[in-house]
């Protein structure tokens, strides 16, 4: 079994670069405090790393911000 890449352009827009190492933070969101939670990409991380022994990742692109999922 080999490692499978799986890349989306999530956005067509970048992070910003003081922004960036806390998108995966708990709680952590840019939205006003009735519009979410913080915990999606959190979640999605944990499930990802520890339940499938995969990697979650995120950076900027030309054409936006792009994750990339391995597993």
């Amino acid at each position: 079994i080999g490692v499978t890449g799986v890349q989306t352009c999530a956005l067509p827009i970048c992070i910003a670069d003081d922004i960036m190492p806390r998108i995966f933070d708990p709680y952590f969101t840019t939205r006003e405090p009735d519009k979410g939670t913080g915990i999606g990409l959190y979640m999605s991380k944990v499930i990802i790393e520890q339940n499938m022994g995969g990697h979650l990742t995120a950076s900027n692109t030309e054409g936006g911000v792009e994750f990339r999922i391995e597993v």
